[in-house]
């Protein structure tokens, strides 16, 4: 049987959320409840002023999470096997799906101090994907000039102190029945990594992203532990989706691994109303392997990204791990395989792009820098490359202006690389290089 979760990787335990009593609902015995997601019908959620949750008014076995309006329309619930029977059967509702669980996904990984870095160093990754030749980027000149995008990281939260990121704001939706303003630390370090790779400032010092300076929206969806259920991330998509005027990028370092109707749903929203949704494709190649076992991984509008093994910053398979990893037994430019702790990139036809996933050095918590290796690290690649075409006055209004950056991303990549997947299919890898498809366009 296939467990149900978010996997941002394969290291941590899940853990459950408490949930605070909800509105005009009865609480029934804990052991007789589950966690469940209600999404309602289009023709009974129209309407700003249409409580989602008024399905449930005067319904035993029930207690009320979170709201959404933005994306699905809905809610997330404690619901009794009674309340579940009576939902699925009311002409109101499209359907009730049970919550899933969210990890942390780290493989390898290496937590360097604030010191760990001599000056600004230039990421193999951002390197490999051609954002250091293209001379319109002007990325690892030492000018801080700032990407004029706004990229939303869904994630572990994201250190808004850290000297080389541009945090805008921070939401913690974690763990709470309404996402939080001017809350959400990051207390385990991924997300800080995540959002490093993106836009890690070009200031001469530590490592710079492959959009430097954009700005930062941090979304806390998994706890300190990493840990979280799939309710969340539709809440912080459903926060997204309601500042799309603002938002032009979301990245979403995460996978469900099974069909999840309700994330579905949620990302197909957020296309629609102009986010470019960008997801790693998943660190489960031993059990998985394709990743359209994962949702959001497998949801047709999202820019699903696989991770690639690149030792040295370009092409030509002759690169050597020692430097960061000597248990590393990748080759050179090949799909990214986890030696150390089983697993590695998922793939299939459901990939849409490969990126650099090994060995990826970026930000940490506390203003401290780190080395992870992931489809977790692959996503904020095309992330970046995402922000820079929707940057300045071309953000996306529509779900056609997204299919149209996430087309020319695509159309950009190059065939550089090994695919040793043996699925029959073989993804552009993300390139960069061309002023004339990448050009610059800075805040003022």
């Amino acid at each position: 049987m296939k467990r149900i979760g978010i996997l941002v990787g394969l290291s941590a335990v899940a853990a459950g959320i408490s949930v605070a009593p909800g509105m005009g609902a009865t609480q029934q015995p804990a052991q007789r409840a589950g966690d469940y997601i209600v999404v309602l019908k289009d023709s009974a959620a129209k309407g700003a002023a249409v409580d989602p949750t008024s399905v449930v008014d005067g319904m035993n076995g029930v207690t009320v999470d979170s709201v959404y309006r933005s994306t699905v329309r809905g809610f997330s619930a404690k619901l009794t096997p009674e309340a579940v029977h009576a939902l699925r059967i009311d002409p109101k509702v499209a359907y009730v799906e049970r919550d899933g669980t969210v990890r942390t996904p780290v493989q390898e990984a290496d937590h360097r101090g604030p010191k760990g870095v001599a000056g600004q160093q230039l990421p193999n990754g951002v390197k490999r994907v051609g954002a250091t030749q293209n001379k319109a980027l002007k990325v690892g000149d030492g000018v801080d000039q700032r990407v004029d995008v706004d990229v939303a990281v869904l994630d572990t939260g994201v250190d808004k102190s850290h000297p080389d990121l541009n945090v805008v704001r921070s939401v913690n939706c974690s763990g709470v029945q309404k996402c939080v303003d001017n809350s959400g630390a990051d207390g385990d370090g991924h997300g800080s990594n995540v959002a490093g790779v993106i836009g890690g400032l070009d200031n001469k010092t530590g490592y710079l992203g492959v959009a430097p300076g954009a700005r930062l929206w941090s979304l806390k969806i998994l706890n300190d532990k990493g840990s979280g259920n799939s309710s969340e991330l539709i809440a912080g998509l459903d926060w997204v989706t309601a500042h799309a005027d603002k938002i032009e990028v979301a990245n979403i370092s995460a996978g469900y691994d099974d069909s999840s109707n309700a994330v579905k749903q949620a990302v197909d929203r957020a296309v629609a109303k102009g986010v470019v949704v960008v997801v790693s494709a998943g660190n489960e190649r031993k059990d998985v392997k394709d990743a359209k076992y994962h949702t959001p991984a497998d949801v047709p509008d999202a820019i699903t990204v696989s991770a690639l093994s690149d030792a040295d910053g370009k092409p030509g398979g002759k690169g050597e791990y020692g430097w960061c990893n000597k248990k590393n037994r990748n080759k050179d430019d090949s799909l990214w395989i986890d030696h150390v702790n089983g697993g590695g990139s998922d793939f299939g036809r459901g990939v849409d792009i490969a990126a650099p996933g090994d060995c990826i050095q970026s930000t940490f918590k506390n203003g401290e820098y780190s080395n992870y290796s992931g489809t977790s690290q692959a996503a904020p690649h095309v992330a970046g490359a995402a922000a820079w075409l929707a940057s300045g006055g071309n953000d996306p209004k529509n779900r056609a202006d997204v299919m149209a950056i996430r087309a020319t991303i695509l159309k950009a990549g190059n065939s550089g690389w090994t695919d040793n997947s043996n699925d029959g299919v073989k993804e552009p890898l993300l390139d960069l290089h061309d002023p004339k498809v990448f050009k610059g366009t800075f805040s003022k």
